[in-house]
């Protein structure tokens, strides 16, 4: 076999087994709930995680118990959004307004923020597992 051609049929071996595994380990939104979210402003229990949310007038929303994991929701206006029992780990929060948010957890009295970029542009560990003393 002629060296190009080995090292195509090499690389493409490669590709297809990263491939796979690449694809399963990221989920993405349901575009026809982003796209529910964005018209209604209704969305209750909804998969957004990893949703592109950046800049989007979510005033008033009701995303209770939304999967709102790793979303990008960078400058989001989301005041007086309904985010009760909202998951929101490593959500990007920057510069979003959360003011009159209802942010409860559904089972504690603290919200979920694991890793979050907080609008203030800090990390949060609010709601992280604790390290065993």
């Amino acid at each position: 076999m002629k060296p190009l051609i080995k090292s195509c049929v090499i690389i493409s071996g490669l590709i297809s087994a990263i491939a796979p595994i690449s694809w399963t380990e990221v989920a993405f939104a349901d575009p026809n709930q982003v796209r529910q979210v964005l018209q209604t402003r209704e969305c209750q229990g909804c998969d957004l995680s990893r949703a592109k949310l950046s800049f989007v007038n979510l005033r008033g929303a009701n995303l209770r118990n939304a999967n709102l994991f790793s979303a990008d929701l960078k400058l989001a206006d989301l005041r007086e959004a309904n985010l009760i029992g909202a998951i929101l780990d490593k959500a990007d929060l920057r510069g979003a307004d959360l003011t009159g948010a209802d942010l409860t957890s559904a089972y504690t009295s603290e919200a979920n923020f694991c890793g979050a970029i907080m609008p203030d542009g800090q990390k949060s560990s609010e709601g992280c597992p604790k390290a065993p003393k």
